[in-house]
């Protein structure tokens, strides 16, 4: 019998939602911008139209990003061992499902 997952002990990532918002913005053109949240705990993107969209983490570590306008959310088709590039390349391709 395997032992249950426990979230207390799985690895932490190098980087936060706010490096995932800037390595975004390689993919997103340079009409987009991205801000910390508080104590980079969410990364913000504003979209070229000045949609926001925040980027964040649920309880269970799996990563959303939410169109802050319209409310929706979509989770991130990202693995917990997925380097910043891979994440950030999910980010580029979820936004437009989001408008």
């Amino acid at each position: 019998m395997k032992d249950p997952v426990s979230f207390h002990n799985l690895d932490v990532p190098p980087f936060t939602p706010y490096d995932i918002a800037k390595a975004a913005l390689t993919y997103l053109g340079d009409q987009w911008g991205a801000e910390p949240g508080p104590w980079a705990t969410t990364g913000h993107l504003r979209a070229w139209d000045g949609t926001p969209f925040t980027i964040g983490a649920q309880p269970t570590g799996e990563l959303f990003l939410r169109n802050d306008q319209l409310g929706d959310t979509l989770a991130l088709p990202v693995k917990p061992t997925d380097d910043l590039d891979t994440i950030a390349r999910a980010v580029d391709e979820t936004v437009g499902h989001l408008y």
